[in-house]
Formats: C-alpha cells, structure tokens, sequence
C-alpha cells in the first residue's frame, strides 16, 4: 500500500522495462492541491524507488500511464488547476525519474476530461476522453493526436445529441485507433457500449454500439491476434444480476464473434482485459 493520512487511488499499472512498475492515480495526502496526480515507481517487489506529484491548488488526478520508448513515461488524467476551463485534459511527459520534460492542457470552457493514453507508433501519442467543450451533444468523445512533444496534430469528437464518453484507446495494426466507451445518444437502451474504429487520421471507418434496454458501458479495448477486438466492461441488460461483467469478443469490423456476462444477483462490472498468451483472456473489475 501507497500512501498517507488522507485518500489516495491508483487507476493505471503497467511493468515496465527493469522490471519494475509504474502507478499513476491521485493522491490527497501529498502536493500542492487537493487532489493531486500521483505517480510511483516501484521496484520489481513493490518497493518505493521514486514518487512524484503533479498539479496546482486544485483538483488533478491520472487516469493512464504509459512507459515511453525513451524510457520515460506519458500520464493522462485532468486538472481543474491549469488550461482554459472548469476542468482540461492533462498531458504529462516525464523522464525516466519522474521530472516533468513538459506538460500540456487541452480543452475549452467546460469540462474536459481524459481517460486513456498511448505512445504511437510515430513517437507521438494518442489521448481519448470526453468534452462538454466541443461536438454535437452535452458529452461528445474527444480523441486528441500529438506529436512528441504534446503539441495537437489532431483532435476529433465523435457522438450525437446525447452523451457519449471514451475511455479506452490503442492504435491498431493497420496505423488506425480503436476507441471503447459508451453512447446515449446512439443504440438500444439507455446507455450501450460505444466501440469507434478510425483511419490513422481519426476519421471514422465504423462504429458499432453493444447492449440491450439498460445500461451498457465499454471500460477497455483491445485487438486481438486475429485482428479483432476484446472489449470488458458491463451490462445491466444481460446476466444474472443488477449489473455484470460484459464481454464481447468481435472481428476486425466490429461485428460480435461471442459476448458473454460474468458476475452474480449484485453489482458487478470490469475495468480491464488482456488477451493472454495462450489466446485466452484475463479481466479485472
């Protein structure tokens, strides 16, 4: 456990190249806010090699962390201390101990928020999220492509009159995206799963919405070996109880091979797949 007096949460771990890992979450014990962005660096057995925060006097927090093929590391989150509205996305490029290298706000004059991160394949990174800010509805997802050094070569909303958010992103074989959230604006109930394929320059080539009369929702995507996609998250229409685990497993066009509904009469629900080495899947939640 990581931590102090007051409340602090990870939401992204990743193995990193020595064979240690890197944390990024929140924290309300350290720093100079409220809530702080909270970045620790372990070693292979969990011990505490360095631990940095970043932000202002207010709110800010890291949703994705990512190691940088520099050995560095890319976090995204929002901060409601720095850029042009209530709150922005936030771009943080470190080195490899944690120092700042430069940090980047995105938005306009509502609420902007980040969820997921990637360095791609051109040494610049893809960031997906949502906006009040911009697009067509009271929420709209936001996908924003940057070059190396965070500066926007890109930035694209997808979504209708409604609500739509992002909150997984990776770039695929073919140099496109794959984005994974969830629609009201679209589909067959209240909310569904929201999967978006791009070209390399974010333009939509498909998108397809998964779920029933309720509540659906996509936390995290991933393609395949066979250039399809994993995508978990949950579902309120299908299963054994309130809300269960959802997860569907579609071809390279998005069209469903199999879904199926994990969890019990309660509340359950995922926040992360891999596919596994033996083409099997792990998901936690």
């Amino acid at each position: 456990t990581y931590g102090g007096t007051s409340g602090d949460g990870a939401y992204s771990v990743q193995q990193t190249s020595d064979g240690g890992y890197i944390v990024a979450g929140g924290t309300g014990s350290f720093g100079a806010g409220s809530a702080d962005i909270f970045l620790i660096k372990t070693y292979a057995n969990g011990n505490v090699q360095w631990a940095k925060t970043y932000g202002g006097t207010y709110y800010d927090l890291a949703s994705s962390v990512q190691q940088t093929s520099d050995g560095g590391y890319i976090v995204a989150g929002w901060t409601y201390s720095f850029g042009a509205g209530w709150s922005d996305v936030f771009l943080i490029k470190t080195d490899a101990s944690g120092n700042i290298q430069w940090a980047k706000t995105y938005g306009g004059t509502s609420y902007d928020s980040a969820f997921s991160v990637q360095q791609t394949s051109d040494g610049g990174y893809i960031v997906a999220g949502y906006t009040e800010s911009f697009g067509a509805g009271s929420w709209d997802i936001f996908l924003i492509k940057t070059d190396a050094s965070g500066n926007i070569q890109w930035a694209k909303t997808y979504g209708g009159t409604d609500e739509d958010q992002a909150y997984s992103v990776q770039q695929t074989s073919d140099g496109g995206y794959i984005v994974a959230g969830r629609t009201r604006s679209f589909g067959a109930g209240y909310y569904d799963a929201f999967l978006i394929k791009t070209d390399a320059n974010g333009n939509v080539q498909w998108a397809k919405t998964y779920g029933g009369i309720y509540y659906d929702d996509a936390s995290y995507v991933q393609q395949t070996s066979d250039g399809g996609y994993i995508v978990a998250g949950g579902t309120s229409s299908f299963g054994a109880g309130g809300s269960d685990i959802f997860l569907i497993k579609t071809d390279a066009s998005g069209n469903i091979q199999w879904a199926k509904t994990y969890g019990g009469t309660s509340g359950d629900g995922a926040y992360s797949v891999q596919q596994t080495s033996d083409g099997g899947y792990i998901v936690a939640g």
